[in-house]
This record gives structure tokens, C-alpha cells and sequence, in this order.
């Protein structure tokens, strides 16, 4: 019988160790903002102030700072750029817009209050515009199937700061606001927000005015408690304009006459 055996030898061979070596790394600046115009909470969706990590609902939030920084001046300049939402002509006299497909005028408030009278409505008194989409709109009532504009407006603050601001466009609409809050005593504090605004196009016969004014009172009653008291007043007088007509005078090139050869 015959056996064959593997042996099998294991050499170990000193070898020279190198140090691992690598280049130092790039530092990296960033300059961009950290959360831009990113709101953290809003009040509309749960008519609690939530955390809008937690909220399931399709939330947008225009805040003050974006609107200072774009120069908005009307709801219409706030929703162009939202998702969802899209702007009607409203007849030249009212803010109308298409939320989600459903079209409407009634779906706005302000702090959570219905604020549906059809009117063109300002920006001076406003903290941010708070916009919810979709049928869990219907908490706040009737209406709402597409979703509700909130506008969350100024209040006092324990503080003291003036701010005034002036524009206008080559068209000759200009706007002068003011902003003003002062404290009364060490919980209580006054605010007063204030605008006039003259309206023009170019378009010949447009033109109008808006006065407004919101004070508003804030009184600390407690660490978790305040009340918060305030009025708007507000005179806006404007020309309709509803566009050019489809047939009048001196807009068609031709005559109207009716349409032949459809039986």
C-alpha cells in the first residue's frame, strides 16, 4: 500500500512597512443660506401651531421675508409661484383664484377667520400667507374643496422698531407703508401698520387709491398666555377694469356678422 503525504511550508518573509500617506483635503466654503425662506411651523393645517414635520397635509408658507425681498404687493404676486394654485382675472375688482382645480373667491381668511368679501386684498399688515391644499381644507367650513389662503397677519411685539418703505413703477402706481411698534410697558406693547397706495397701468382709464390702517394692542399675561387685540380699516377705491371688450367699437377690424355654413 502506498501513502502520499502533502507537506506544505509556511515562510514568512520580513518585508518593509510604509506609512500610508494622503493629501490633505480641500477645505469646502459654503456661502449659500442655510434654510433660505423655509418656514418650520404653521397654524393653518391643524388650526394649531404644528410643527410642519408633522403634518401630513400639503402646506405651503410664504413668508415675510420673501415677500420684502421680491417686492410683492398683492395676494396675486404671493400664490404666481406656488404649486397648485393658479390666478384668475377676477373681473378687475377681486382676488379670484384655482386652487387645485376649484375655482374661487371665497376660500381666504385671515388668522383663521373667513375673510371672503370680494375685494383686492394688501400685503402691509401681513407676517406670511400660509396655504393649504387639498379636501382637508374643509376644516375651516364651507368651501375649501381645493384647499384655503390664510393670511397671518402683524402683531405687537415686546420690542421697539420703526420700518417704512416706498416704491413705484414707471407706469406711475406708487405705495408708501409704515410699521411701527412700541412697547407700553414691560408685558404690554402697541403696533401700528399703515399704507397708502395709488393704483395705475397702462391702460388710460385705470386708476385708483387704497388707505389703510391696522393697529393692533399685545398684552403678555403669563409665560404660555397672551391676548392680542387689533382693527383694519381700509378704504380702496378703484376703476373696474375687466379688460377690452371681444366686440365694441374700434376693436374688431371688421364688422360682426354671424357665422354662415354650420348647419
Amino acid at each position: 500500500m502506498r501513502f502520499a503525504f502533502l507537506a506544505s511550508t509556511l515562510i514568512i518573509v520580513p518585508l518593509p512597512a510604509f506609512a500610508a500617506t494622503s493629501a490633505a483635503a480641500d477645505e469646502i466654503v459654503v456661502t449659500a443660506a442655510r434654510d433660505g425662506y423655509a418656514a418650520r411651523r404653521s397654524a393653518t393645517a391643524t388650526r394649531t401651531d404644528t410643527d410642519l414635520i408633522l403634518v401630513p397635509q400639503s402646506v405651503s408658507v410664504v413668508t415675510a421675508k420673501q415677500i420684502s425681498d421680491q417686492a410683492m404687493h398683492s395676494i396675486g404676486d404671493v400664490l404666481r409661484t406656488v404649486p397648485g394654485v393658479s390666478l384668475n382675472a377676477g373681473e378687475g375688482h377681486r382676488d379670484h383664484i384655482v386652487l387645485r382645480g376649484n375655482s374661487t373667491t371665497a376660500d381666504f381668511f385671515a388668522d383663521g377667520l373667513r375673510d371672503d368679501v370680494q375685494y383686492y386684498r394688501g400685503l402691509y399688515n401681513i407676517e406670511r400667507v400660509e396655504i393649504l391644499k387639498g379636501p382637508n381644507a374643509m376644516i375651516f367650513g364651507r368651501g375649501g374643496g381645493g384647499g384655503v389662503v390664510n393670511r397671518v397677519t402683524k402683531r405687537a411685539e415686546i420690542g421697539s422698531f420703526a420700518r417704512f418703505a416706498l416704491s413705484g413703477d414707471n407706469e406711475g402706481a406708487a405705495d408708501v407703508s409704515a410699521d411701527i411698534n412700541t412697547p407700553v410697558t414691560t408685558t404690554v406693547a402697541a403696533r401700528l401698520n399703515a399704507v397708502a397706495e395709488r393704483f395705475d397701468s397702462f391702460r388710460d382709464a385705470y386708476g385708483g387709491h387704497r388707505l389703510a390702517v391696522n393697529p393692533t394692542v399685545a398684552w403678555r399675561l403669563d409665560e404660555d398666555t397672551r391676548l392680542d387685540l387689533g382693527v383694519e380699516v381700509s378704504r380702496d377705491t378703484r376703476v373696474i377694469d375687466r379688460g377690452v371688450p371681444s366686440a365694441g367699437p374700434g376693436t374688431l377690424a371688421a364688422p360682426a356678422r354671424p357665422l354662415t355654413g354650420y348647419d
